[in-house]
């Protein structure tokens, strides 16, 4: 007994419903995939970078210490402390007698 043909038609067509659903699947499990590799990828750049800031943090107090700076001045830029006769205090009063003038 031969099957009418809109069931035939109707088998067909679940037939290749049910293909694109399996390929959709598929394809979804493959970007999922590749997306959480992404992720995976991105949270090991991040640690990295944080460990490089971490790293950066430390190399920057070390340079910036005030013993450091001071050390470098003085052997690098010969620079000294100013003596009594060359400092200068500015006073309000002074000021006011410079102003005057």
């Amino acid at each position: 007994m031969a099957t009418p043909w809109p069931r035939r038609l109707l088998t067909l067509v679940l037939l290749v419903l049910v293909l694109v659903s399996a390929f959709s699947v598929v394809g979804v499990t493959y970007q999922s995939r590749v997306r959480y590799a992404q992720l995976e990828s991105m949270r090991q750049q991040g640690q990295s970078l944080e460990e490089q800031w971490g790293r950066l943090l430390l190399e920057e107090s070390a340079f910036s210490s005030p013993a450091r700076v001071e050390r470098l001045a003085r052997e690098q830029l010969k620079m000294t402390e100013p003596g009594s006769d060359q400092v200068r205090w500015l006073g309000r009063a002074q000021n006011e007698q410079e102003a005057s003038r």
